[in-house]
């Protein structure tokens, strides 16, 4: 399944130096939307650094019309870079990763709960994967919210399989 992943996502995930192990998860391959990468100058190193590594690919902008995306960014009161993740998924039937609250909402409106997750939900998959235990998820967790990330109070325990 592909994943188009948001900047709040990438963010966190390379802020809790994770974002290495998650882009190796079985069965998912990432994709980011330019506009994504512009509003991730933070860690656009790291990013253009999986994409050179083939972890993460581009959306194919062309499926995202033009007229679809300005009204999307009047209706929806996103920022350029959520719109351009929900339309790809859209148009593309894939999922996204997005940690916005407003955002969520809209990807829950327009495509569904089952192809929305977040930093959380891949941080759960790398552990049932095997690429990180439950206390690593928890340490990097913390460190995410340490550096600003706005994710909900979990405990350990919710990071076991």
């Amino acid at each position: 399944m592909i994943v188009v992943l948001d900047a709040s996502t990438l963010i966190n995930l390379d802020n809790g130096d994770v974002l290495t192990e998650v882009l190796s998860l079985p069965l998912r391959a990432f994709q980011i939307s330019p506009e994504v990468l512009r509003e991730s100058r933070t860690v656009a190193k790291a990013i253009k650094a999986a994409v050179e590594r083939g972890d993460i690919d581009w959306v194919d902008d062309t499926a995202i019309d033009a007229q679809e995306f300005e009204d999307a960014l009047a209706v929806w009161e996103l920022g350029p870079g959520e719109t351009e993740c929900i339309l790809a998924a859209k148009a593309l039937g894939c999922s996204v990763a997005c940690d916005d609250g407003a955002a969520r909402k809209v990807i829950e409106r327009e495509i569904g709960i089952p192809r929305m997750t977040g930093t959380v939900g891949l941080l759960r998959e790398a552990v049932v994967a095997g690429l990180i235990t439950a206390q690593q998820a928890y340490e990097a967790y913390q460190q995410m919210k340490r550096l600003g990330g706005f994710l909900p109070k979990l405990a350990v325990a919710d990071f076991e399989p």
